[in-house]
């Protein structure tokens, strides 16, 4: 009864008869397509302060076709956004899986990663907290201005080269479709192998003694240090992850 007072309010669907007495609010058959075009603007989330567009009270008439291309190009829209977040599910379903794998396990393990599109930034010299949060706002900050998307991913990245050694902070973006100038300060990791371990703490300075093996070989690698995120994930002392880069991986 609400619902039929608040469309007779917007002048969409006006009762034929009122009963005096009881109040009672009497349609007409002509009035069921009324009723059909205002259930498919509610399924579609079309708000019905706009469904004068498509009706004409005083002819009574129902601009179909043009309700109809409107609801389509909704409908589509809304089935990408769908579609978007359940790819991020997935993504993040994916990691959760990894980090579960890492987790439990007591030493090394090989895995393959898939491709990391990150923002750069020298690592500051001294680890205060303040620096990395003003470091990671600046990062957000180029993304946003260069059209890329920020993701949950973020930590410390060690860039191997020779005797050279660049400790660099991170942030995960996604680069939408159609975004061809990427700011300088953009690194794409490829695909590739890598060894990951757990730690209770960021290490990532002391990587050469963790990789002994793959630091004694000489070809450039990289370092991955991050928060691992297992599904019941602790915010108050997350672990973390090292993955160092192995010699079949390609170089970016």
């Amino acid at each position: 009864m609400k619902s039929l007072r608040y469309y007779d309010s917007l002048g969409i669907l006006r009762p034929a008869y009122v009963d005096p007495s009881s109040g009672y609010r009497y349609y007409s058959l002509q009035q069921i397509p009324v009723v059909d075009a205002i259930q498919l603007c509610v399924d579609l989330g079309i708000p019905l302060k706009d469904f004068t567009d498509y009706y004409i009270e005083s002819n009574s008439q129902i601009h179909y076709a043009k309700l109809v291309e409107y609801g389509t190009a909704l409908a589509r829209e809304k089935i990408q956004t769908i579609q978007k977040r359940l790819a991020k599910l997935e993504k993040m379903r994916a990691e959760i899986k990894h980090s579960e794998l890492i987790q439990q396990s007591d030493g090394m393990v090989r895995c393959s990663l898939p491709a990391m599109d990150l923002l750069l930034a020298p690592y500051p010299e001294t680890d205060a907290e303040m620096k990395v949060l003003a470091l990671f706002r600046s990062l957000v900050r180029t993304a946003e201005s260069s059209g890329l998307a920020i993701n949950y991913f973020s930590g410390r990245l060690l860039h191997c080269k020779g005797s050279q050694r660049e400790l660099l902070f991170y942030i995960g973006v996604d680069v939408p479709a159609g975004i061809k100038d990427l700011p300088e300060n953009f690194l794409q990791l490829p695909a590739g192998e890598y060894l990951c371990c757990k730690q209770a703490a960021p290490v990532i300075e002391n990587a050469e003694n963790i990789f002994q093996e793959q630091f004694a070989l000489d070809y450039e690698k990289y370092v991955i240090e991050s928060e691992l995120s297992p599904g019941d994930y602790d915010c108050a002392a997350p672990p973390f992850e090292l993955c160092c880069s192995l010699p079949d991986a390609p170089a970016p």
